[in-house]
C-alpha cells in the first residue's frame, strides 16, 4: 500500500481517528505507518490471515488442529492471531490510556440470539491481551451482553448495526454498563460502536435489484452516509460517552465526507487504495465535511423506494426485538458466518 496523504492529513488534522480494516500483516503495518491507530478483525478476515499467510502460523496452527475442535479450535485460531496484531498497536493504547491502539475480535455469528453464550465468549475473548475489543452483534441479545460486558471493565465494539435504532440501543446500553462498573470501583472500558454502512447498502443494493433499480447506486451510498451523520447528530444531542466507528465503506466519498467527526472509522484497504487516488485525482476535499449536508433529494428518493431504508434511518425505526429480523442484519449475520466462521472451522 503507498503513502496514504489524505489519511495523514486526517489524522493529524481532525477529530477523527481511523483503524485498518484487515488482519493482513503488511496491511495493518503500512495503516499505522499512515495514521490508523487500531485494527479491526472478523471471522472472514481472520480466516483470510490464517489462511494466506501460512508461514507466520503454520507450526502453531497444526498444534492448534491437533488438540481442538469446533469452537474452541476457531477461539485457539483468535488467541494466535489477536496478540500478534496486538503487539503492533500496543505502543498507541499505552499513549493514549487505553483510549486507542485495540485490535477488535468478533464472537461467532451463530450465537447473535444467545446472550449466556456470547457473554461467556466475550469473557474469554478479553482474555487475549489487554488491548483487545470484543466484538458483539447489535441484536436483541447482543444489547445485554454489551451492557455485561462494559460493567466487568471489558471493552467492546458492538456490531452488525445497519440502523440508527440499534446505535441508539447500543450507545445507551453501555452508558448502563459504565454506570454499572463505576459503582463497582472498576475502570471505565472503551467502546467504539460500529455502524456497518456498507452492509446496509448492501442489503439496499440487493432490494435494488430484486425491484427493478428505481434508485442509483449513488444514491444508496448517499443514504447510508446520511444514516452515519443523523447517529452522529444524536450522540451529540444526547451525549452518549460511546465512539461511532463507521465501518464497511463502499467509496472514498463516504470517507471523507464524514471527516472531522470524532469517530474512529475502519477503513479496508481497498477503500485505502480508493482514497489514494481519489486524493490524487482531485475528487474529495481535505476538509472537515461532518456537518455537511448530504443530497437530501437522493436520501428522500431512497425512504420513498426501501420502507426498509425508513426503518433503518428513523431512529425509533425498530424497536429492540425487531433487530434480530431486520434483513440487514441476517445478510451481515450470514456473511460473517459462512465467509468466515465456517472456513475457520475447516481450516
Amino acid at each position: 500500500m503507498s503513502e496514504n496523504a489524505y489519511l495523514k492529513w486526517m489524522a493529524e488534522n481532525t477529530d477523527t481517528r481511523w483503524c485498518n480494516d484487515s488482519a493482513l500483516q503488511n496491511d495493518y503495518i503500512k495503516a499505522r505507518e499512515n495514521g490508523a491507530v487500531g485494527c479491526t478483525t472478523n471471522p472472514p478476515l481472520s480466516f483470510e490471515a490464517l489462511s494466506t499467510e501460512t508461514e507466520r502460523f503454520q507450526a502453531r496452527l497444526e498444534e492448534i488442529r491437533s488438540k481442538f475442535s469446533g469452537m474452541e479450535k476457531v477461539l485457539e485460531y483468535f488467541r494466535l492471531l489477536v496478540p500478534d496484531i496486538a503487539k503492533e498497536f500496543f505502543p498507541i493504547y499505552e499513549r493514549s490510556n487505553g483510549k486507542t491502539g485495540y485490535v477488535r475480535s468478533q464472537v461467532e455469528p451463530k450465537l447473535s440470539g444467545d446472550g449466556e453464550a456470547m457473554l461467556a465468549m466475550g469473557k474469554t475473548i478479553s482474555t487475549f491481551c489487554k488491548n483487545v475489543m470484543v466484538k458483539i452483534p447489535g441484536t436483541r441479545a447482543g444489547v445485554q451482553v454489551l451492557e455485561e460486558l462494559a460493567a466487568l471493565g471489558i471493552a467492546t465494539t458492538p456490531t452488525v448495526n445497519v440502523s440508527v435504532s440499534q446505535l441508539v440501543a447500543v450507545a445507551q446500553a453501555y452508558e448502563r454498563g459504565i454506570a454499572r462498573a463505576k459503582k463497582a470501583g472498576l475502570p471505565v472500558p472503551a467502546s467504539t460502536a460500529a455502524f456497518v454502512m456498507g452492509r446496509l447498502q448492501d442489503y439496499l443494493a440487493a432490494l435494488n435489484e430484486e425491484r427493478g433499480k428505481p434508485v442509483s447506486t449513488e444514491d444508496l451510498e448517499t443514504a447510508v452516509l446520511a444514516a452515519v451523520k443523523r447517529t452522529y447528530g444524536i450522540f451529540k444531542k444526547e451525549g452518549y460517552s460511546q465512539t461511532i466507528m463507521p465501518a464497511a465503506f463502499r467509496c472514498a466519498r463516504q470517507v471523507s465526507e464524514l471527516a472531522g467527526g470524532v469517530f474512529e472509522m475502519t477503513i479496508h484497504p481497498k477503500i485505502q487504495e480508493l482514497i489514494i487516488e481519489a486524493d490524487k485525482n482531485g475528487e474529495i476535499k481535505r476538509e472537515k465535511r461532518i456537518d455537511a449536508p448530504v443530497d437530501q433529494d437522493a436520501v428522500d428518493r431512497v425512504l420513498k423506494a426501501f420502507p426498509e431504508f425508513c426503518k433503518a434511518y428513523e431512529p425509533d425505526g425498530m424497536s429492540i426485538e425487531e433487530f434480530d429480523s431486520f434483513g440487514g442484519v441476517i445478510m451481515t449475520l450470514d456473511v460473517f458466518d459462512k465467509s468466515g466462521w465456517q472456513k475457520l472451522l475447516t481450516l
